[in-house]
């Protein structure tokens, strides 16, 4: 409902203190004509023109046509976790304050919250106003209206006006009050699914992100991955992005002045590697002589098993002596279906100092290819 800041919204200050003035001036003046203090009439009117203004007030889409949905929101409280869901909370709590103050029948202001808030929403589905009806918005309404209600009864109570201390909560208000939440909450649920095509897109995004993990969480898992392939002096900038052929994944990229390291997220897959060519591990030391190929080949299955464990376990071998590059050795694997070569692929480089120094993959199982492979850092297969 007030999704967007002051700033987003062109003309939102310049819209209240307008409404402000067509509301609250009628009321005080009629107020003070009846000989009445015109204080908390025209700070009430001043509250709702506020409210009318946030909500209703056409944002940057408004010239758009209405949707006609309503998106069903977050289950429970999980709604609670937005910044939106906050702002709401808060929208309604001065409003709903004032109101008790002012007509000293809180069930009823809880009635009169309801049908404005789901009166707001409604509007908001029907109306090209550039904004989203949503019931999350009317839960954290009635939310805020609740605490404005009782911070306005305990006030009343804590600062009697006559200095009698009474309950806030007469019967001809809790009755009439009571049914009138009744009344409006059944038209509230009979209005909207008549009326607008109610959505999930809340809670599937909300499950989406679920499933792919916090943010922070693939930031931080990603950031140790490039720790451990290029070193923790890598610097460099990072990149993550979601891309428009894929539903299920996240790609994740990394350019250091130590290399390069690609993977995908949430299956914390490493796609590719490319180091900066033949640059030694800090602290390593430069060996006089290659090592043998079996302490090479041993290096590299052990990169394998560490980032592979399933795709090389049943995956035939083979080890190569790149002829354009003496100074590494390659590590394929390869699945084979029925004697058939199927796409998998996973080449490893390794120097003849030991060191992993490249990595590509190909139709690794439980994902797809979401972009084009970059320069292969891998040296061609020998023909």
């Amino acid at each position: 409902m007030i999704e967007a800041s002051v700033g987003a919204v062109p003309g939102l200050v310049p819209a209240y203190v307008i409404t402000t003035l067509l509301l609250a001036v009628p009321v005080g003046l009629i107020t003070k004509s009846r000989g009445r203090s015109a204080v908390l009439p025209v700070l009430f009117t001043t509250a709702l023109a506020g409210v009318l203004t946030v909500t209703l007030m056409p944002g940057l889409r408004g010239a758009g046509e209405s949707s006609g949905t309503c998106d069903r929101g977050l289950p429970s409280a999980a709604f609670l976790a937005s910044e939106s869901a906050q702002l709401n909370v808060l929208l309604f709590v001065p409003l709903c304050f004032l109101a008790v103050l002012l007509f000293r029948r809180p069930v009823l202001v809880l009635a009169g919250t309801v049908l404005l808030t789901s009166g707001i929403e409604l509007a908001q589905g029907h109306l090209p106003l550039g904004r989203a009806c949503s019931y999350d918005d009317v839960k954290a309404n009635a939310l805020g209206g609740i605490i404005g209600l009782a911070l306005g009864c305990l006030c009343r109570y804590v600062f009697p006006r006559n200095g009698r201390r009474r309950s806030p909560f007469t019967r001809r208000d809790t009755l009439w009050g009571l049914g009138a939440v009744v009344a409006s909450s059944c038209a509230v649920a009979t209005v909207f699914p008549a009326t607008l095509t109610i959505e999930d897109y809340e809670a599937t995004t909300y499950r989406s992100k679920a499933a792919f993990g916090n943010t922070d969480e693939m930031r931080q898992w990603f950031a140790g991955t490039v720790t451990k392939l290029l070193g923790a002096q890598a610097n460099g900038s990072t990149a993550i992005h979601k891309p428009e052929n894929s539903r299920q994944q996240w790609l994740l990229r990394a350019d250091t002045d130590r290399g390069s390291v690609v993977a995908t997220w949430p299956d914390r897959k490493l796609m590719e590697l490319s180091t900066v060519s033949h640059q030694r591990a800090a602290g390593a030391p430069s060996p006089s002589r290659p090592l043998p190929d079996a302490e090479l080949r041993k290096s590299a299955e052990r990169f394998a098993r560490t980032w592979f464990p399933t795709e090389t376990a049943d995956a035939a071998t083979r080890f190569d002596h790149p002829r354009n590059d003496p100074d590494t050795r390659l590590l394929s694997y390869r699945h084979y279906d029925h004697g058939v070569m199927t796409p998998m692929r996973i080449d490893i480089v390794v120097s003849t100092a030991g060191r992993v120094m490249g990595l590509t993959t190909k139709a690794l199982p439980g994902t797809r290819r979401t972009h084009e492979p970059t320069a292969a850092p891998v040296p061609p297969q020998p023909t």
